[in-house]
């Protein structure tokens, strides 16, 4: 039996109280369940064997309150192959009140869902420990952590040199004496006594092993002990078997034949040194795997500059700073908060964000991001986000969460993990007896040969680093290029839909009216009278009317006798001329003779845009079509869909007529007009009821419910609005390029893991086999325990160089 404690929110009474504990008794498996009011607890007695912590808060949820569940994420070391992974996992999940953990193998991190008032980081990290591993809570800047990566990567570099310095003797003593006869008469006749230079070689070999080599055999006797073999134990076996069998023929030669009296002091050490090189070497490759995040991180300020009372200027952490603080930035500096200008102006470098190189200019009241760069001028910021929640923090956040996940087709490779070491194990040990039993003589030195071959060859490494290698480059580099994946989920799921549905406005348009067409005797007469009395509008079309005008350079003139008709347009006096603007039946209501323009206007209306009129003095002068513009690559981008072989489709709200015009214009394949912001979200799963997987593309303002129920919903975000909760991912430059670029990266990075996973299984079933000695009958060949070592160490450094490849991803271009 187990005991949870858990917070549970939204109770305001003894009635309350009565529902959560009928409804947590009501699970099988709960023993008894005890809620309390003040304390807004619950306590549950249960069996882990029935009941799992999450479906406690599910039934707590179903009957309408919340339980109170904390995400943490920290670090282990001292993990190296995919059983690491599995025993971490199980360690943590085993915790009361862990609901889920996730590890991830390539960035060495824990995701934790937990109930906060049953389990912390001292559980967690005990019963890690427990597992034999190391816990490491990470630094609110990430400097903790990563000078603990930097330092034991110095203690892996100073294992290898210290491995290699004492292996290298042995090889020279065993493989020289073996190769050059006379070197064995030499080196005899200096010996102080029999077998001397053996015992020189189970000297340095003992010291590898136990020296450099005690990171394989310590987490791998632990293993052992919870009946959890892993790589360590793998490697433990093979090399400890090899130096023990020699010690026994130095120390107790009589117990063996003449034939069998070899010492394999050589394999053991050179098991251990190559399998530590290819360590170092997959270190250094997830390093640079990781770069990143490590980009994203050195854009953070370390300190801020900020002003206190009578204008006082102190340098802080930035961890000290809290909002409302005044935040001085000097010319040159990076800001260091998020924030809003209180003084100074000047012009600031936004590409870490928008990815557009041209500074933009920022002024009193303007909002500015941490991490860019102030080019000139002094600034007086005032703080409103600060660290985690700055929008670069948020951005390294999603970075993590997205390489800390684990993808479905990951499962493939945990089931086979959890039977492929003892697997292994079984397969060591039959290769022994066969080859004691029936192979050629000496029988003990191809049994011991082929055991320890199959241990030391055997890899869970490339299997346990083929998804999490290319999940952390794959989005580390998609985050480069402005696309955040928010789960890594996300990722396969995207490399699978077969159709995009895009939202039209302010997704496939600018989202604001624009004058794309004025017709007229004189252009520039019409525009300053039609300006002129739109200066005094407040309707939406006005707005497109004056920017037309400003960007001409033409002035509006004073307007009397101003007067606006709802539902008709406007009217009023411009230099002694009466001047009418509005609708078709505005200038025929007038009894206004529009003749030609009528057809004109009909051609246009065809094309969805909106026709204003403008008469003067009881004549027609200009027809001005206004239209919300398609973007410029939104044509690029369906055909670059298309070309994906995708399926594209419009959702809008706007009329059909309109509707039509667009996607005729961007050769969409499907249109869904008239459709209200709330009813987005019934078109798509009217489309996944029809078998399509859909991906849903919008801005994120309107478009929750269809981005939530899609199978990956796309948002387009401004700047700061990068987390957009109900987006799968997130296009942090606000263009529509993203959306190519998402899916190519998605399609890429799985590519890159299904190559990973090949190698990883076709490497394991092709050299076990060889290792375990199916070839000596035929050809005599059987894989030295040295060369098992070198190829287990270059398995795993295949699967990461493999998956640094995506770090050649690059953005689409309309010219793709």
């Amino acid at each position: 039996m187990n005991t949870l404690e858990m917070g549970v929110e939204g109770m305001t009474c003894a009635s309350c109280v009565a529902h959560v504990e009928k409804a947590l008794r009501e699970l099988p498996g709960v023993l008894d369940a005890t809620v309390n009011l003040a304390t807004e607890r619950a306590r549950v007695d249960y069996d882990p064997a029935i009941v799992a912590p999450q479906r406690m808060a599910d039934a707590i949820s179903e009957v309408g309150y919340t339980p109170v569940v904390s995400e943490m994420e920290f670090a282990v070391a001292g993990m190296t192959c995919a059983s690491c992974v599995a025993h971490v996992e199980r360690a943590i999940r085993d915790l009361p009140g862990v609901t889920e953990a996730t590890v991830n193998l390539a960035t060495e991190r824990v995701h934790v869902h937990y109930f906060p008032a049953s389990a912390d980081f001292a559980d967690f990290s005990a019963a890690v420990a427990d597992a034999g591993y190391e816990a490491h809570a990470l630094g609110e800047q990430g400097e903790d952590e990563s000078a603990a990566k930097q330092r034991a990567l110095t203690a892996q570099r100073h294992g290898v040199w210290l491995a290699a310095a004492l292996t290298l003797p042995v090889v020279v003593l065993s493989m020289g004496m073996f190769t050059f006869p006379a070197w064995d008469a030499r080196f005899a006749a200096v010996s102080p006594f029999p077998h001397f230079w053996d015992w020189v070689q189970a000297a340095l070999t003992t010291l590898v092993l136990f020296g450099p080599g005690l990171r394989f055999f310590r987490p791998g006797f632990i293993a052992y002990r919870r009946l959890t073999p892993d790589m360590n134990s793998l490697v433990a076996t093979g090399t400890g078997a090899a130096w023990l069998y020699s010690m026994l023929v130095l120390l107790l030669p009589n117990l063996f034949p003449l034939t069998a009296q070899h010492i394999y002091f050589d394999s053991a050490a050179v098991v251990i040194t190559a399998v530590l090189l290819g360590k170092y070497m997959e270190a250094l490759a997830k390093g640079r795997g990781s770069a990143a995040i490590r980009k994203l991180m050195n854009l953070q300020a370390k300190e801020a500059r900020v002003q206190r009372s009578e204008g006082v200027e102190e340098s802080v952490p930035l961890a000290s700073v809290r909002r409302g603080d005044l935040v001085v930035i000097r010319p040159g500096e990076q800001l260091s908060v998020d924030g809003i200008i209180r003084e100074g102006a000047s012009h600031v470098n936004q590409s870490m964000l928008t990815g557009e190189p041209i500074a933009v200019n920022r002024q009193v009241g303007d909002a500015v991001v941490g991490g860019t760069i102030n080019q000139e001028g002094r600034l007086l910021v005032e703080a409103t986000s600060v660290g985690k929640d700055a929008v670069l923090g948020k951005i390294i956040q999603l970075v993590e969460r997205a390489q800390t996940g684990k993808l479905p087709i990951q499962r493939l490779a945990d089931q086979a993990v959890q039977v492929f070491t003892p697997i292994v194990l079984a397969i060591a040990a039959l290769s022994f007896l066969f080859w004691l039993f029936f192979g050629p003589a000496p029988a003990i030195t191809t049994a011991l040969i082929s055991a320890v071959a199959v241990l030391v060859v055997a890899c869970p490494c490339a299997m346990g680093l083929a998804t999490p290698a290319a999940i952390m480059v794959g989005t580390g580099r998609a985050a480069e290029m402005g696309v955040l994946f928010r789960k890594g989920e996300a990722l396969e799921t995207l490399s699978h839909v077969d159709m995009v549905l895009f939202d039209k406005t302010g997704t496939l348009t600018e989202g604001r009216p624009a004058l794309v067409d004025l017709l007229a005797g004189s252009l520039q007469e019409a525009l300053r009278l039609a300006a002129s009395l739109e200066s005094n509008s407040e309707h939406p079309l006005a707005l497109a009317v004056l920017a037309a005008a400003q960007a001409q350079g033409v002035v509006p003139e004073p307007v009397t006798e101003f007067s606006a008709i709802p539902g008709f347009g406007i009217q009023g006096n411009v230099n002694g001329r009466h001047v009418l603007l509005g609708a078709r039946r505005f200038v025929e209501r007038e009894g206004i003779d529009i003749g030609h323009w009528a057809t004109k206007a009909n051609d246009l209306e065809a094309e969805g845009k909106t026709v204003v009129f403008l008469a003067a003095d009881q004549l027609p002068l200009a027809l001005l079509a206004i239209a919300d513009p398609i973007k410029s690559d939104a044509a690029a981008v369906v055909a670059a869909m298309k070309k994906l072989g995708l399926r594209v489709g419009m959702v809008t709200g706007d009329g059909q007529r309109t509707a039509e015009s667009v996607a005729r214009a961007l050769d969409i394949d499907e249109v869904h007009a008239e459709v209200l912001p709330a009813d987005k979200a019934g078109v798509v799963t009217a489309l996944q009821q029809l078998g399509r997987h859909v991906a849903f593309v919008g801005d994120g303002i309107n478009d929750a419910p269809a981005l939530a129920q899609a199978d990956v919903g796309i948002a387009l975000a401004s700047g700061t609005d990068i987390a957009i909760e109900a987006a799968d991912v997130t296009l942090t430059r606000g263009e529509l390029a993203g959306v190519p670029t998402a899916l190519i990266a998605a399609r890429k990075t799985m590519s890159n893991i299904r190559g990973n996973l090949f190698w990883a299984f076709f490497y394991n079933i092709l050299l076990i086999p060889v290792a375990a000695g199916v070839l000596i009958p035929f050809y005599g060949i059987h894989l030295n325990p040295m060369l098992a070592g070198v190829a287990m160490g270059t398995s795993s450094i295949f699967v990461l160089g493999n998956s640094m490849r995506l770090k050649g991803l690059r953005p689409w271009k309309a010219s793709d």
